[in-house]
């Protein structure tokens, strides 16, 4: 068990949905001795409430380093939060049918065991770091008289879950060889993490240190006992009475975030396919059959967040052959059917990647996924290459809605496509997505 933060965030939202649930239902039929038409209403309200507080309060942005008391503070504030929401339905949606005490009772009965919840899970979780589980193996790289220090902190901090694989001295490093040494070690251990000591940093050193993180998809905390180095997209956090320096924070780090965005993939994708590909994709796959030998879809394993390989859902547009996966279409190229010109033209042959983003492999909106030869071949081409797959594929992106489509026929239109990429990536936000959906719809009717 290393990396399963996400599923530890939803067992936590799960169980605490299971329990406000079982505390409304259980008070309601000790008050009401049976169900009664109310009781619907006011079910799903307070289930919308809160999750709408959650995302309000974000009280799952806890640290490995958090307290007890930031953990009670945030469920406390959690509480109050649906409270006054709750109070706000029973003031407007005529309060006669909800009794003052039925609400007395109920948020007694879930304040109590919500709170013993949450102690409960902070001290299981607490225990599985010091026993060995989800834990993070980690490379310290620092001067030699801070190396002991660090190393002694995380180790009189069981709790944390960090175990120290390999340490560096900064001033015993040598840069030329120093990539190769991070790759065997960082396989070696299945290192996740590499704190590096910004007190006596070699710039040089830090440069291929971030590189190959970028690449490797490796995260890298800066202790921030630095002399005058400064970054942009940093997040500063407390690791006991060590500052610690978090490099490359993105709006979809955050949980809520991250929610808001899956919940309009799939309301979204959903209202394309019940609306639109039901009918659509049959008439299409007609023209297809009737166009060329083959069948209607067309598959490929692309490249997805964290790097991991996805099977990408197309309209064939192609005749069948053997230089799909390796051999980008170019324009006026042989293998492409009468149909398919228009599918691309019109990128009608994008639409089963709905379902894509339905299953969660990719995005409505996000940097366009390649096929895993081009990643490969692009790594090596381009610097920072590798950022794109921070998060989700994207159906469209913003390199889309300004234009940038279909073939890359040189470098220049390669590095404007990662440089929308980037910006899409450090700049989210909801009504970003919104404005580049619209921004895409207005280019393929203008082309």
């Amino acid at each position: 068990m290393t990396r399963y933060s996400r599923y530890i965030k939803f067992f936590s939202i799960s169980s605490e949905i299971l329990l406000l649930n079982s505390c409304y239902t259980a008070i309601y039929y000790f008050k009401h001795n049976g169900f009664q038409h109310p009781f619907v209403a006011l079910f799903f309200y307070i289930n919308l409430a809160w999750i709408f507080a959650i995302a309000l309060i974000r009280p799952y942005k806890v640290s490995r380093t958090s307290s007890y008391l930031k953990v009670l503070k945030s469920t406390i504030t959690l509480i109050i939060i649906h409270l006054l929401l709750t109070f706000a339905f029973y003031v407007f949606q005529q309060e006669r049918l909800y009794s003052r005490s039925f609400l007395l009772y109920f948020y007694l009965l879930f304040s109590i065991l919500f709170i013993l919840h949450q102690t409960l899970f902070f001290i299981a979780i607490k225990w599985a770091r010091r026993n060995g589980f989800n834990y993070r193996n980690l490379i310290i790289i620092a001067n030699k008289s801070k190396i002991n220090y660090f190393k002694k902190h995380f180790q009189s901090h069981p709790e944390y879950g960090y175990h120290v694989k390999v340490t560096f001295e900064i001033d015993s490093i040598n840069n030329e060889n120093f990539e190769q040494i991070l790759i065997q070690n960082t396989k070696k251990h299945d290192i996740h993490e590499i704190f590096y000591s910004l007190s006596n940093s070699k710039n040089d050193l830090l440069t291929t240190l971030m590189n190959f993180a970028d690449v490797n998809l490796i995260k890298v905390r800066l202790i921030a006992d630095f002399n005058g180095i400064a970054f942009g997209g940093i997040e500063l956090d407390n690791y006991g009475e060590l500052p610690v320096i978090k490099v490359l924070t993105t709006p979809l780090d955050e949980w809520d975030k991250q929610l808001i965005k899956r919940i309009f993939d799939i309301v979204f994708s959903l209202i394309v396919i019940v609306l639109v590909l039901w009918w659509l994709i049959p008439i299409l796959a007609t023209l297809i059959k009737l166009d060329s030998k083959g069948p209607v879809f067309f598959k490929q394993q692309r490249t997805g967040r964290d790097n991991k390989p996805f099977w990408c859902y197309k309209l064939r547009s192609m005749k069948v052959n053997k230089k799909s996966d390796t051999h980008q279409a170019i324009k006026g190229d042989e293998r492409i059917t009468n149909i398919g010109k228009f599918l691309r033209q019109t990128s009608l042959d994008e639409l089963p990647q709905f379902y894509n983003s339905l299953k969660g492999e990719m995005s409505v909106v996000g940097p366009r996924p390649h096929m895993i030869k081009h990643t490969k071949d692009f790594t090596n081409e381009i610097d920072n290459f590798m950022l794109r797959h921070h998060i989700k594929p994207g159906i469209t992106g913003l390199a889309q809605a300004k234009g940038y489509r279909g073939e890359i026929s040189d470098k220049k239109l390669l590095l404007n496509r990662v440089k929308f990429d980037l910006f899409y990536i450090k700049n989210w936000s909801f009504t970003f997505d919104v404005q580049i959906i619209f921004s895409t719809l207005i280019s393929l009717v203008k082309k």
